[in-house]
């Protein structure tokens, strides 16, 4: 199996993380990969956020557990009301891509350039975990201000797309869950 296969069968969410911050070049491999996702007519509408500071990514966890608690989600809220649950799970970088929203496919886009930063990661031996509580907190009036308030700045007229924390696993990666296998049909 090549390299690139085994790197996506092997990645996994992570939801427990070292406190070991992830290097300025591991940080920067991931942030080209990102770069280099396929985009609807080469547009790249997208902003990359990376958050390192841990008390600002302590703020913006206790916010975007707010919007958990306020979903129409049950399971959402169930995990909320845990004293444990965080949603950013201690990891010690988030990284935000918003987009300009007028693009032809601005969440697509933005979605295939954290799917590359985290494929990138997972070759460096970095974990992560999507965290969508991001984009239902900021899509609030409050989401929006607690941004603002934090300085937590997208480009003008961009929104975030996708969301997702990086660190060091505390633990090793788990055996993969079974997957589905009836879901292909291929038409010869």
């Amino acid at each position: 199996m090549n390299e690139t296969i085994s790197t996506i069968l092997r990645r996994r969410s992570v939801r427990v993380y070292r406190p070991d911050p992830v290097g300025q070049i591991e940080l920067a491999e991931m942030l080209e990969a990102g770069r280099y996702a396929p985009s609807a007519m080469n547009q790249q509408p997208w902003h990359f956020t990376a958050i390192r500071n841990p008390d600002l990514l302590r703020k913006l966890e206790e916010n975007c557990k707010s919007a958990f608690l306020e979903s129409n989600v049950e399971a959402l809220r169930e995990a909320a009301k845990q004293e444990e649950f965080r949603v950013f799970y201690h990891a010690p970088l988030l990284v935000i891509i918003s987009g300009d929203p007028g693009a032809l496919a601005a969440q697509y886009d933005c979605t295939l350039a954290m799917e590359n930063m985290m494929l990138a990661a997972a070759s460096l031996g970095i974990g992560s975990c999507w965290t969508h509580a991001v984009m239902m907190f900021h899509s609030t009036e409050k989401g929006k201000a607690v941004f603002r308030e934090l300085g937590v700045l997208f480009p003008e007229g961009h929104q975030p797309y996708a969301a997702a924390v990086f660190g060091s696993p505390a633990e090793p990666y788990a055996e993969a869950p079974p997957k589905n296998a009836d879901c292909v049909t291929i038409i010869d």
